[in-house]
């Protein structure tokens, strides 16, 4: 018989989710429930496919699992500003940021990279110790290889634009005000752009798993560390490049 649980909690972090379950109906989680949880809950966080997560969860509305994928879209889209982005020149915050237009842009396009996440839950096994161990393989998707190896390429006619400039005639004001608006914006725009042509592109790197453990405290609460979300989520969009 299926286990109704309920989700006690589910956080949209950086680079991962964390979340507590409770099993209900018979006290007990199977392996069958183990592996489904794990489902579920990528099918959400990834593909923005909630079916399955309503049904298993019996306490969880669909306005929580579409905050789940809005969370991890923004999360995402705020690694690849990270990893690609402008230094912020006050030192403040770790990427100087673009406008909301282009932060949304590149959140539609992060939906259409998600959309293509290949993977493959298999049937739990219970442990010695009374844990469930859940393999995942992945087929890792190489967006980011791409943008990076053409991003030389692509950002000459960028670079070009704006050779001539002299900063060393503007004010202070005037120096900060022309990165942040005109170079920063146009920078962002073009990262952007770049990264949308290289959508229709998308592949797949070689095959990785990784095997999540669940486990069950004494209060029936079912526990999955955030460790290993962190070490699945960076599976998805491999970053290795």
């Amino acid at each position: 018989m299926k286990t109704a649980c309920k989700s006690l909690l589910a956080l949209g972090m950086a680079l991962s989710m964390l979340f507590a379950l409770t099993a209900c109906d018979d006290g007990g989680l199977s392996k069958e429930d183990a592996s489904k949880c794990i489902q579920v809950e990528m099918d959400t966080t990834y593909k923005g496919e909630f079916d399955g997560f309503l049904d298993y969860y019996s306490n969880m509305t669909k306005s929580d699992a579409l905050d789940q994928y809005t969370n991890n879209l923004t999360g995402e889209v705020s690694n690849f500003l990270y990893m690609f982005g402008l230094d912020d020149p006050n030192g403040v915050e770790a990427y100087l940021s673009p406008s909301d237009g282009l932060v949304s842009r590149a959140e539609e396009l992060y939906k259409e990279i998600y959309s293509k996440s290949s993977y493959e839950v298999q049937p739990a096994t219970k442990q010695d110790d009374g844990t469930y161990a859940v393999k995942v393989v992945v087929q890792p998707i190489d967006i980011l290889h791409q943008v990076y190896e053409a991003s030389e390429t692509y950002f000459v006619d960028f670079f070009a634009r704006y050779e001539e400039v002299d900063t060393d005639s503007m004010s202070e004001e005037e120096a900060m005000d022309w990165f942040v608006n005109t170079y920063a914006e146009d920078y962002y725009a073009t990262l952007i752009d770049l990264l949308e042509s290289k959508v229709p592109t998308i592949g797949y790197l070689d095959d990785k798993s990784i095997v999540i453990q669940v486990d069950m405290d004494d209060d029936y609460n079912v526990l999955v560390t955030d460790e290993d979300w962190m070490n699945l989520d960076k599976l998805i969009i491999d970053r290795n490049f």
